[in-house]
């Protein structure tokens, strides 16, 4: 999985860092502290205004090498990628942090989960900070992460990260074809007491189905539960309407379609399990 440049400025090899700060117009340094690395970041993504004036000047390989890393939960090597996708050196949203080894950084994620072209097309990293704080922690819990230090957006990735873990064993591939499903649809209001723990507001969504989970026998509605948890489809609240009770679906992921290459495991991420924030 990625992780954060502030911080972590010693952990990239050197001249890494580079076509990103001339792109944002900025120097980074291991004598800033990770606060002052974070704010610059912040502040020099933010006056660019958007992705898409960066992605547009891109060339059309570039760009689907840059899609690519993103449908692989925002890291590759270059040995596990196929060769039509490896024209990432001169895409500065993409980092090589060691030799054959790239990434897009959380800053850089964070900042993409802002723009509404990411939302729509239906990446997991722009849904998960859509969803509530009590969605995300039900979440997290239901995934059997013990999760309480940290903040909002430390919640956000970790739940990415654990996803990741979750769709690996999918291979990108399920039962459900649909782009989007109606909750409704699945499970109509008044015939599951699980789900209407929620319909009501009595519970969250995600402890619904973590408590749905351990007693379902349909292997179709078991199969559909499994692909909640691994974030293969995720929650989404649709525009209310006055007068009209809330409406909810259930949305395919582009992460959860797409198989994820990677098999190489670093040493800096099976330590990441144990601990509780990606930063």
């Amino acid at each position: 999985m990625p992780f954060a440049i502030s911080g972590n400025v010693a952990s990239f090899e050197r001249g890494a860092l580079r076509n990103l700060e001339k792109k944002l117009g900025i120097i980074l340094s291991d004598n800033q502290s990770q606060l002052q690395q974070h704010l610059m970041l912040r502040r020099a993504l933010n006056h660019l205004g958007g992705s898409v004036q960066v992605l547009s000047s891109l060339s059309r390989q570039e760009l689907l090498s840059f899609i690519f890393v993103l449908t692989q939960f925002g890291d590759t090597t270059r040995a596990e990628t196929p060769a039509e996708y490896l024209l990432l050196e001169t895409v500065p949203f993409v980092i090589q942090w060691k030799a054959g080894h790239y990434m897009i950084p959380l800053e850089i994620l964070e900042f993409l989960s802002h723009e509404r072209i990411f939302k729509e097309q239906g990446y997991l990293f722009a849904l998960i900070p859509s969803l509530s704080i009590r969605e995300k922690k039900s979440w997290i819990r239901w995934m059997g992460i013990d999760f309480e230090k940290g903040g909002d957006r430390d919640l956000n990735f970790e739940i990415y990260f654990q996803c990741r873990i979750l769709q690996k064993p999918f291979l990108g591939k399920s039962l459900v074809q649909e782009s989007s499903i109606d909750l409704e649809q699945i499970w109509p209001k008044g015939k599951n007491e699980y789900l209407d723990w929620f319909y009501k507001g009595f519970s969250t969504f995600y402890y619904s189905m973590e408590e749905l989970s351990k007693r379902e026998s349909d292997p179709f509605l078991k199969h559909i539960i499994e692909l909640v948890r691994s974030g293969k489809f995720i929650l989404k609240k649709l525009p209310e309407s006055y007068g009209e009770e809330s409406k909810f679906i259930l949305v395919s992921t582009v992460e959860g379609n797409t198989p994820q290459l990677r098999e190489t495991i670093f040493q800096w991420e099976s330590s990441r399990l144990k601990k509780d924030s990606l930063f």
